[in-house]
């Protein structure tokens, strides 16, 4: 749904190739590290999970445009991240980060397993770079968002690896 699936399946397969020792190495000072990317999707569908049931049960009922949510898998667009959805260092493990996205997923399934497609639709919230974006668009932007980084992960791979 939204291909949400697809896009995730493409993260795991990623992670499926690197070891943990890999994924905790930072490129530079300036860089996160492949476990620190992860805590930020982690923390993104997270957050995104319990606004977006905030906003079904609170939120502003309108109608908006659909907007290139897509655009965010393209890197050379620059956003910075606010501070609560910047990794802490919860993850210390490969298989610690994909049992949490794992859960943050099943989180955000529960919404559209719960809800009409109709009342995403109809409801919105206000995204930093697109404006107010419904709720479906938010869900779509979560794989859009993945893809994005798991390019970054890879740049951060090929960087590790060559010392």
């Amino acid at each position: 749904m939204y291909g949400l699936d697809q896009r995730r399946q493409k993260v795991l397969n990623f992670l499926n190739e690197i070891t943990d020792e890999q994924a905790r190495m930072k490129p530079d000072k300036d860089n996160w590290s492949i476990l620190e990317l992860l805590e930020h999707l982690y923390l993104i569908e997270r957050t995104v999970a319990d606004r977006i049931k905030r906003a079904i049960t609170e939120g502003e009922e309108k109608s908006v445009p659909e907007k290139p949510v897509h655009h965010t898998a393209n890197r050379t667009l620059k956003m910075e991240a606010p501070e609560s959805l910047r990794p802490k260092g919860l993850f210390q493990s490969v298989s610690e980060a994909k049992e949490s996205l794992v859960e943050s997923r099943e989180s955000l399934e529960l919404i559209l397993i719960n809800y009409e497609k109709a009342t995403l639709k109809r409801r919105v919230m206000h995204h930093m770079a697109f404006g107010d974006l419904s709720l479906e668009q938010w869900v779509e932007f979560i794989g859009w968002h993945e893809l994005r980084h798991l390019e970054q992960m890879k740049e951060v791979l090929q960087k590790v690896n060559r010392g």
